[in-house]
């Protein structure tokens, strides 16, 4: 048996987890108006269970509820503030999550849309909490033997997720992988996929949501987002105003930022520093609720910095 396993984008080691996985003054004070908007995406607040908030040097996310006997973790979604959605490494890939009542959270669970007899991850929640996306290397249809990673999706109804569905072609490729779906307040989504015709090995795609389950044809987004190099895990800002990735180099994923510049271009990709990149393995962003905070995976353990840390870059 190989040393190595691969699950997802990532690898394992059988003894250890591993996960692969702006300028000058003329751009200062759209930066800071961008910031000011990120921090009132929501009125709201989250307590984020207690934890003291961080501020440009990160902090490990480290609830007691979300321990799980210290397994890897990555994917934190909280878009609201009694429900919070992760992904564990219990041999396959799993979306958790757990649910707060009468100021008590449950213990974590498999979510219902996830299916322990495959790989699940990536979940992402809307703003309005109606929908949730993320992958799954379950087959999206009978006849459906490759067992690659697509995109797939549930709605929320009468409390409860609905039987999970596939997006539709063209998102979804027939032989290639699907990573890592976020979507902007604009109904842009973005997403990773090594499908044919692209820049390098992964790049990220661009799709418009034009209706229930109805998309424009996914675009490459191009440089200096998609390159030669190994481009995946996007996660966009509601306002489209940023977006945070990971680049994989040699085999080693750092997370990096890039923003619309005065044409309305992204600007070159910066990594966010040695602070944030400290493992070999850097990924998984999000962003919480109210847009003050990045949550990402250091090589499996949950880390969460303020959005100032991107002020560095200037």
């Amino acid at each position: 048996m190989p040393a190595f396993i691969s699950i997802k984008k990532r690898t394992i080691n059988q003894n250890q987890l591993i996960g692969p996985t702006i300028f000058r003054s003329i751009f200062f004070t759209g930066i800071f108006v961008l910031l000011g908007t990120i921090a009132m995406a929501q009125d709201n607040t989250c307590p984020y269970f207690g934890l003291a908030t961080p501020k440009i040097l990160p902090q490990d996310f480290n609830p007691e509820l979300l321990e799980l006997n210290g397994s890897f973790k990555f994917n934190v979604e909280i878009k609201k503030c009694d429900e919070v959605y992760f992904t564990t490494v219990d041999g396959e890939e799993n979306i958790y999550t757990s649910k707060k009542d009468n100021d008590t959270w449950s213990t974590p669970k498999i979510a219902s849309f996830s299916d322990p007899n495959y790989g699940d991850a990536d979940p992402f929640l809307t703003k309005e909490g109606d929908r949730i996306y993320f992958i799954s290397k379950r087959p999206t249809d009978p006849t459906d033997k490759t067992l690659d990673w697509n995109i797939w999706y549930a709605n929320a109804k009468n409390g409860a997720w609905t039987a999970p569905q596939p997006l539709p072609p063209p998102i979804n490729s027939e032989e290639f992988d699907e990573y890592f779906f976020s979507i902007s307040a604009k109904g842009n989504a973005f997403f990773s996929s090594n499908r044919a015709g692209g820049e390098g090995s992964f790049d990220i795609y661009t799709v418009k949501l034009l209706g229930n389950n109805e998309f424009s044809e996914p675009e490459n987004v191009g440089p200096p987002l998609s390159t030669e190099k190994y481009e995946f895990d996007p996660y966009i800002s509601p306002d489209e105003g940023f977006i945070v990735f990971s680049i994989n180099k040699n085999g080693n994923s750092s997370l990096y930022y890039s923003h619309k510049g005065q044409n309305n271009e992204w600007t070159e990709p910066q990594n966010l520093g040695q602070e944030i990149n400290r493992t070999n393995q850097d990924f998984a962003p999000s962003l919480s609720a109210d847009g003050k905070f990045i949550f990402y995976s250091n090589n499996g353990t949950l880390r969460w910095v303020s959005v100032d840390v991107i002020k560095r870059l200037n």
